[in-house]
């Protein structure tokens, strides 16, 4: 899943201000290790006390609640197997999206189900193990579309994994803080062009 979140912010070019993951860890498995985050001021929100390391800020406190936190003050919001243990999700959603700037990207991970034909038989579908004591939901790929990600835009879900895990982005609608695609180096067909054009012949 790591690798996938890093893909994400790999593959969108967001270059945040200021990134958040959401009941994160603060070891190698952190999604704030992104390499393209690399320098940015990084938090890391969790219930349990965890100690600060590699420039990455952990803070303990409740998703439900993040009123620590400014509006719009991130550029980025990672959330992942986290979602399935709050009994109020929706709470954290809504103030995950409160705290995401205009433009910022929101980026959700959970266990979840799907249609299957392949593996479901008949009225069963496969979905991830009761893991913890703390265990309440699963997801489908229309609980993130219509709730998780309502009012967002270039909003994408995809199952991966077998028993699935749910994993989506969208952004929030405003100005992207994305890093510009490299321009293509002009041939020499269109340098001569340019240069006679500029010349007035």
């Amino acid at each position: 899943m790591q690798r996938r979140f890093h893909r994400i912010i790999r593959n969108t070019r967001i270059r945040p201000a200021r990134a958040l993951e959401v009941g994160g860890v603060m070891d190698e498995n952190s999604l704030l290790r992104a390499p393209e985050l690399e320098g940015v001021p990084r938090y890391c929100l969790n219930l349990v006390a965890m100690d600060s390391a590699d420039g990455i800020e952990s803070l303990v406190g409740n998703a439900n609640d993040m009123s620590c936190f400014e509006d719009a003050m991130f550029d980025l919001v990672l959330c992942n197997a986290t979602l399935e243990h709050d009994r109020f999700f929706w709470l954290s959603i809504a103030e995950m999206k409160r705290v995401l700037a205009p433009g910022g990207l929101l980026v959700i991970g959970t266990p979840g189900f799907v249609r299957d034909r392949e593996h479901d038989w008949g009225k069963i579908t496969a979905t991830y193990r009761v893991h913890y004591k703390f265990d309440y939901y699963r997801f489908s790929e229309q609980a993130y579309r219509d709730v998780f990600f309502a009012d967002m835009e270039d909003v994408k879900v995809a199952a991966i994994l077998r028993p699935p895990r749910l994993i989506g982005h969208g952004w929030k609608p405003g100005v992207r803080p994305r890093v510009p695609l490299p321009r293509p180096p002009l041939t020499k067909r269109v340098r001569r062009r340019a240069t006679r054009w500029a010349k007035g012949s």
